[in-house]
């Protein structure tokens, strides 16, 4: 069994038509809509429809989308696949999950596959069970889209070794007061009531618990998405958040705790995408986390929200072992049309850099289209371990957050003493980054994704007595 993301070849190199600007008022508003897609993109669930594989999504309505004039040279293109599942021809049928996936009877020798069609990040996951079905759906999907392999596995730069840095100082509460210093102007922010209400932040992570009492008193939109999520045998699920691992609750603490957090009037959307036993996750699941994301985000209600995201995972420079390099520049490829996908939505996607040190930088804090995050400690010195180097002529990381013996919360007991606890790395870094990116979203929310990475960047506290090449632009402040 081989399980494909299938990915439009004109959506590696073209931005998505982004929604209408501006209202009847004049106001500078962009709307997001589903139309982050591309006219070919709806060939591929009907040509696996056609040749049996079943759908691994529920049907349900998505927000209203303002569909382009299909050009000609499209229409003919889109005229050869089936009609079935879809409205006029050049249009693509949008269908997604209202809820959690219903899981369907068990595979049987009939089964040739399933697929999920992923229409706002504009791509499609199919999981094959017959080799005959495969080759037909590459020779006549191949033209127009690539097959990317869901076998290269991410890994997320966790919390650099106790050893390193002296013990972790373990806590059963809350500080008294943040430990934010004054420089980054957090303190003021809150001081004149900035503290990232009406903006929506997105975590890709391990989970997190929902029920810890740095996060218990807000209502978290969560979803586990399975180590398969091309099987309906393991389909996602909407659920009361959960972290067996504790990071992605200590991320989503930084960034939006309710004692500790940056920002912590945000509303939190949290996608599991990252395994707690082996710390791995895919692309698959990257990109069903990243289209539940748009697909929240895209509701009538959040259409013109401001939205941020922050990303704690990453692929090094170099295939790993037992992975072709051509396979291996096909996963980069998607990830990065996955990051531009946020963008084009007036997304602005947080990553952390790496904990690998000089030299490591990798992928996604090497595309351009992401905000690329190091870590210094709260004497802004760059830490030993943040990822810094040149990637693709790019240098990396952009600019520094404070990940360097970070308080935040992280799991609880049985008996629901809950833990506390200091963690190092630039996991720790990028979130309060985007805690920093939500106070600014708050503040301006006229302003688009891109118009707030610059104000970031260029608000940034220079670092002059580190070295060239460590620290980026400087230290992301709030002014």
């Amino acid at each position: 069994m081989k399980s494909y993301l299938l990915v439009p070849k004109e959506s590696f190199e073209t931005h998505a038509r982004p929604g209408v600007r501006g209202t009847e008022q004049g106001e500078r508003v962009l709307q997001r809509t589903t139309a982050l897609q591309f006219m070919i993109s709806g060939r591929a669930p009907d040509m696996l429809r056609s040749l049996g594989l079943r759908s691994a999504t529920l049907p349900g309505r998505l927000p209203e989308v303002s569909t382009p004039p299909t050009p000609a040279k499209s229409q003919k293109k889109t005229a050869k696949g089936k009609k079935g599942g879809r409205g006029r021809e050049g249009e693509a049928q949008l269908v997604a999950t209202e809820g959690p996936v219903m899981e369907p009877a068990a595979v049987t020798a009939s089964d040739v596959g399933t697929y999920r069609h992923m229409p706002l990040i504009g791509a499609t996951m199919a999981h094959f069970t017959s080799e005959q079905a495969e080759r037909v759906a590459k020779e006549e999907l191949g033209r127009d889209f690539e097959f990317i392999p869901d076998t290269v596995q991410l890994t997320f730069p966790g919390p650099v070794s106790a050893g390193q840095l002296g013990p972790r100082n373990r806590g059963l509460s809350s500080l008294v007061n943040r430990e934010w210093p004054e420089e980054c102007g957090i303190n003021a922010a809150h001081a004149q009531g900035i503290k990232g209400a009406g903006v929506m932040l997105g975590i890709l992570d391990t989970g997190v618990d929902a029920d810890h009492p740095e996060h218990q008193d807000r209502i978290i939109q969560f979803r586990y998405v399975s180590l398969f999520p091309n099987s309906p045998q393991n389909p996602a699920r909407d659920v009361r958040g959960f972290d067996p691992d504790g990071h992605g609750t200590h991320v989503c603490g930084i960034a939006a705790g309710q004692f500790h957090g940056v920002a912590p009037e945000v509303d939190l959307y949290v996608a599991s995408v990252i395994e707690s036993e082996t710390i791995r996750t895919s692309l698959g699941r990257v990109a069903a986390g990243m289209e539940w994301l748009l697909h929240q985000f895209s509701r009538p209600e959040n259409a013109t929200r401001p939205a941020v995201v922050n990303m704690s995972l990453g692929f090094p420079v170099q295939a790993p072992p037992g992975v072709s390099d051509l396979e291996y520049r096909l996963n980069i490829r998607a990830l990065q049309t996955l990051v531009r996908r946020l963008v084009d939505a007036n997304v602005l996607p947080i990553v952390a850099a790496g904990n690998g040190g000089a030299g490591t930088a990798g992928y996604p804090a090497g595309f351009p289209e992401a905000l690329s995050v190091g870590a210094v400690d709260f004497a802004r010195r760059v830490a030993s371990f943040s990822a810094s180097g040149v990637v693709n002529q790019r240098s990396v990381p952009d600019l520094m957050g404070y990940g360097v013996n970070v308080y935040s919360s992280t799991e609880r007991r049985c008996n629901n003493q809950a833990f506390y606890e200091r963690m190092s790395g630039t996991s720790m870094a990028a979130p309060y980054v985007a805690g920093l990116a939500a106070l600014y979203r708050c503040r301006s929310p006229d302003l688009t994704a891109v118009e707030v990475r610059d104000l970031i960047l260029d608000n940034a506290l220079k670092l002059p007595k580190n070295p060239a090449g460590r620290s980026g632009r400087g230290l992301a402040v709030y002014k």
